[in-house]
């Protein structure tokens, strides 16, 4: 009978005991453990060191939380040019998490664990290269997942922090992480200073700039300019990026493109000079020629500007038939 009750007394306490290193076990795994595991080892806000000692009771089912780990090599002997571009990226992911729980980890915790730091872990997942970037589900709850990570091809792609949050959310439920950037106060106090000094600058140099700036004859040139170049077609072969000239069916050059939708580069120059010059022939007649005393002269100059200007206009008819055969308009024929 003393036999019997002791050996029951000794399987009850074994199974006590068994239960309670059980629930010691499991409590290495819940989120107490990694707010306390963030706040003692953090690297930098909302990344965990993880080393040889902890990263097995970190990754270990059942976990209540996901995590990321980054398995790197950052140290220069190293000479892992990859990891030193990848990790800034995996550390504005992790921050922006944290930027928005910065009381714990709610769920999701950011780890990285470097070979200095884990040789002997690098050594048993057999890991032959790196950054490696690892996502684990959460094993306990609603949102449980295989215990198994996801690994994440590290490959190069334009946006890598969002390419990362992406591959988080879709393998972890109820997550969603929005970038958040820390402010360049460099660039910042570069911009204050850099507007300071222009400030000055302009209040130095404004007395020369003043009459220039106040000219009229200068902003009617520069306007007259931006005009003959848009209405000629500049924009049109920088959109389109047109031949300067091209070849036709013949062997030779061909320099005016046939049809209204489509020109060519030297055809827009052509145009261009013949716009400026009819241009500057109706402004001369406008406003120099009345002001000339000399009545002779006058009436020449009058002549040579209408000549120059009816053989200019008749020189752009011509181009703007070669473009299109059917062109109906014409200068009137000077007899009958």
């Amino acid at each position: 009978m003393r036999q019997t009750l002791r050996l029951f007394f000794f399987v009850l306490f074994a199974t006590i005991f068994g239960v309670a290193a059980g629930a010691n076990k499991g409590e290495l795994h819940d989120e107490n453990y990694m707010k306390k595991l963030l706040k003692s080892s953090s690297l930098r806000p909302g990344v965990i060191r993880l080393t040889d000692n902890n990263f097995d009771s970190v990754v270990s089912a059942p976990r209540d939380y996901g995590l990321v780990v980054l398995l790197t090599a950052e140290a220069p002997q190293m000479g892992c040019h990859l990891c030193r571009e990848f990790g800034p990226n995996y550390n504005l992911v992790a921050q922006s998490w944290h930027h928005e729980h910065p009381k714990g980890g709610d769920g999701l915790y950011f780890g990285v664990l470097d070979f200095r730091d884990g040789q002997k872990t690098f050594q048993k997942l057999q890991l032959k290269t790196a950054p490696n970037l690892w996502v684990y589900a959460p094993t306990v709850g609603a949102d449980a997942g295989p215990v198994q990570p996801f690994n994440y091809e590290i490959v190069g792609v334009p946006d890598v922090p969002g390419s990362v949050i992406r591959f988080i959310e879709s393998h972890i439920s109820g997550v969603h992480i929005t970038i958040h950037r820390p402010r360049d106060y460099n660039k910042v106090a570069m911009t204050i200073l850099s507007t300071v000094a222009g400030v000055g600058s302009i209040k130095y140099i404004y007395p020369f700039l003043r009459p220039i700036i106040e000219s009229r004859a200068i902003w009617a040139g520069l306007s007259l300019v931006l005009i003959l170049m848009f209405t000629s077609g500049h924009m049109f072969n920088n959109i389109r990026h047109t031949p300067y000239v091209a070849g036709n069916r013949e062997g030779g050059v061909q320099y005016v493109a046939p049809g209204f939708s489509s020109q060519y580069g030297f055809e827009t120059q052509a145009i261009a000079v013949l716009y400026a010059f009819l241009a500057f022939g109706a402004i001369s007649l406008a406003t120099k020629t009345p002001r000339m005393p000399n009545r002779t002269k006058q009436t020449m100059a009058i002549g040579t500007w209408c000549t120059l200007i009816l053989c200019l206009f008749s020189l752009l008819l011509f181009i703007f038939r070669l473009k299109n055969r059917g062109y109906p308009f014409s200068l009137p024929p000077m007899s009958k």
